[in-house]
């Protein structure tokens, strides 16, 4: 039997925190060696647990002439080329004549179009060529897929949501935290709203805040004067962390809140859920990782979100009671699970005309 040869675009180096590069790993080790044989770049140190298997290469990506060599990876004996991004090499991929590239170009699409903000000229440029130009479409949610539809015109193939470890995102043995203690973890730029949490702060004194994870175009700056001019105590900036790190923090904390309006499902909710967390979310993006009422809130306005925490900050066992059902919620979004989906559909869209 021939085996399907996919061919993965984000790197896996294992310090890359990414969710995409997280993804690619999860679903790569799972994908039968015995039907697929698929190619990953690294630039520096790839995940260790990638390494010698069967049914895996490993390319190490180049600091100098990136874009050719990405070009001439992807004109090769590929079925798909899977998770398109917005890179040169893509642009010039889905535009040559669908008889040279060969391989179908599949483009995973995880969030709404409108979390593009302020690109540059070429950006979007790359992303009007790219988006347009792709054989197969996939949503990461229904809502998601609606979206592309209404603003690209676009149909999803298929709907393959995310997953995530609940082996190694586990709660810990008991939460005794004296105080409680709030969680953001994400990408801090203001659409991921990072800086409603420092409000958050301000308004619980009787709680402790964290915020972990790496900065950019100096919006981490910005944050750290707010703390300084507003003499948040109860409230520590802590940059980037590693998954394992991250996974420690989960299991110190009581409450996940990520105040971002444009998700898909948030890869940091699903790791919150398996640690035992109730998670504080906006409904505009429907993400199905957040029961609203069971394992969590989705809430609709920033009233609404300080209304929530302030329950959960007050009740113990409402915080546990929520947790639980996430923790059984999660189970649902196992990879192990998951990634059978993803297999099925890569089968089709090799197999298919």
């Amino acid at each position: 039997m021939k085996k399907v040869r996919v061919l993965f675009l984000p790197d896996v180096d294992a310090n890359n925190t990414n969710a995409q590069s997280l993804n690619v790993r999860e679903i790569a080790l799972r994908l039968d060696p015995e039907r697929f044989y698929s190619t990953l770049w690294y630039e520096h140190e790839p995940d260790p647990r990638l390494r010698n298997l069967p049914g895996i290469r490993l390319q190490p990506l180049p600091t100098r002439g990136k874009t050719l060599r990405l070009l001439r990876e992807m004109l090769g004996d590929y079925d798909i080329v899977a998770y398109m991004d917005y890179s040169p090499a893509s642009y010039m991929f889905v535009h040559l004549p669908r008889v040279l590239r060969g391989a179908k170009a599949v483009l995973h699409v995880e969030a709404p179009s409108s979390q593009l903000t302020n690109p540059s000229r070429l950006l979007r440029f790359l992303y009007a060529g790219v988006q347009s130009r792709c054989d197969i479409y996939t949503a990461i949610t229904e809502f998601i897929a609606g979206e592309l539809q209404s603003s690209a015109k676009k149909k999803a193939s298929y709907i393959l949501p995310v997953g995530v470890d609940t082996n190694l995102f586990s709660p810990p043995a008991e939460r005794t935290n004296p105080v409680p203690g709030v969680l953001f973890a994400g990408t801090l730029i203001e659409r991921k709203g990072p800086q409603h949490v420092l409000d958050a702060a301000a308004q619980f004194p009787n709680a402790v805040f964290r915020i972990v994870g790496a900065g950019r175009e100096g919006f981490e700056e910005v944050l750290r004067r707010k703390i300084a001019q507003s003499n948040l105590k109860n409230l520590t900036l802590e940059g980037p962390r590693t998954q394992l790190q991250m996974l420690e923090i989960m299991r110190q904390s009581d409450i996940f809140l990520l105040p971002s309006r444009l998700e898909g499902i948030p890869k940091v909710t699903l790791e919150a859920a398996a640690t035992g967390l109730p998670c504080v979310v906006f409904r505009d993006y429907e993400t199905p990782s957040v029961v609203d009422g069971i394992t969590g809130f989705q809430v609709a306005t920033l009233e609404e979100m300080m209304q929530a925490l302030a329950r959960l900050i007050s009740d113990r066992s409402l915080r546990e009671r929520l947790g639980a059902a996430g923790r059984e919620h999660v189970k649902n979004f196992d990879w192990d699970s998951v990634s059978r989906q993803w297999q099925s559909a890569y089968l089709e869209i090799a197999e298919a005309r």
